[in-house]
């Protein structure tokens, strides 16, 4: 993920709790703000923005797969080696009905948790175009939980450790769905290299990720 990214999330993240502070003080009626001190929160959300959103970048980029990589040694991840997954890196891959999957860890996923997360790799090109958002959109709107994402190239599943240990059993069984839900869409196949080298470079240079 571009660092940008990093430094709006934080942006949003501490606007919303200053400006739900201040709509707080209006309704009360103890709302008391000059123009000097409106800018100086500005340049508090800022600052704290940029602060924030480099140390997590930093921390994913740099401590994160270190630490990912340590995690995947653990029983969770290592029993998928049984059923045919390699390791590779931070992250174990292996084919569920044809299908290339990554499995990793998530050391803070969008509640800010750790998770196991798997990514089901398909080829995102119909008839020679490359898929565009209204049918990721449209796809999303018909999963019934809040734990699989439709994106660009890949359907995502996350797994959080507040829901419980995830068990090989579910997670396979899970693969195995939507392996066979992705193949229902007519999307292909695609093999890890060919993805890395094409698709995620169309990802980044379109900003879809």
């Amino acid at each position: 993920m571009k660092i940008l990214n990093y430094y709006r999330k934080a942006l949003i993240y501490f606007s919303i709790i200053a400006f739900s502070t201040l709509l707080s003080a209006v309704l009360s009626g103890s709302f008391n703000m000059g123009i000097d001190g409106f800018a100086n929160l500005l340049i508090l959300i800022i600052g704290l923005s940029t602060f924030i959103g480099t140390l997590l970048f930093f921390y994913d980029k740099y401590v994160g797969p270190k630490r990912r990589a340590k995690k995947i040694k653990t029983a969770k991840f290592t029993d998928f080696l049984k059923v045919g997954f390699k390791t590779e890196k931070d992250y174990l891959i292996g084919k569920i009905n044809g299908y290339t999957v990554i499995i990793s860890y998530n050391w803070r996923n969008n509640n800010g948790t750790e998770s196991l997360i798997t990514m089901i790799l398909f080829d995102p090109r119909l008839n020679g175009k490359h898929l565009n958002s209204y049918f990721l959109n449209k796809w999303q709107e018909s999963i019934k939980d809040d734990y699989n994402y439709w994106e660009y190239g890949r359907l995502f599943t996350d797994w959080p450790y507040l829901n419980g240990n995830p068990k090989l059993k579910s997670v396979l069984k899970k693969l195995d769905k939507n392996t066979k839900l992705i193949s229902s869409k007519g999307l292909q196949k695609i093999e890890y290299s060919e993805w890395e080298s094409e698709i995620k470079n169309y990802i980044n240079r379109n900003g879809k990720n």
